[in-house]
């Protein structure tokens, strides 16, 4: 079983994202965290700010092995989720960097690997945002390449990605 952690958060901290709308005072809104807790990342959970109407941003932290996704709303509200990730292992390293999703695979395969990879979000040729159905290894470096997570999220956000488009969608990748 999963822990799920509801955190009221207060005021909206400096723009992480170059080119986000300015941010907002309090939202006063909830922010849902799953998966194993880490007291580090939990204590400094933010509201980011919006990336725009009709837009969707996403950031991999691989330090922090988390995913923090917010979409923008025309009426100026954000739906923001943070994810426990498992990004790539030393020696196949998931690519640091910023970029657009090359295509979308609800059911995909991989033809490397012979291993299921529901609701891929290509991005950078070969490498995917997806679910990683035996989710017992997130949290830690453990893919090659590719950022796992939760299918059920990995469905959350390859919808929010197909309901936004492609060129709308930015998935960043640090450190």
């Amino acid at each position: 079983m999963r822990n799920v952690k509801r955190w009221i958060v207060g005021s909206v901290g400096a723009a992480l994202l170059a080119g986000c709308q300015p941010a907002s005072e309090s939202t006063g809104e909830s922010v849902v965290i799953r998966g194993p807790e880490k007291p580090p990342y939990a204590g400094r959970v933010q509201p980011l700010p919006s990336p725009g109407a009709g837009r969707l941003v996403a950031i991999v932290d691989i330090s922090d092995q988390r995913m923090t996704v917010v979409r923008g709303f025309a009426d100026g509200t954000t739906e923001q989720h943070h994810w426990v990730v498992s990004t790539g292992i030393e020696r196949k390293p998931t690519p640091l960097g910023s970029y657009y999703p090359d295509f979308l695979s609800p059911r995909h395969v991989s033809s490397i690997y012979n291993v299921p990879m529901p609701w891929s979000v290509f991005f950078n040729g070969n490498i995917a945002i997806h679910g990683d159905p035996d989710a017992r290894m997130l949290g830690v470096r453990a893919s090659h390449g590719c950022v796992r997570v939760h299918p059920l999220e990995a469905e959350i956000f390859y919808r929010m990605v197909e309901d936004v488009g492609k060129r709308n969608t930015t998935i960043i990748v640090r450190e």
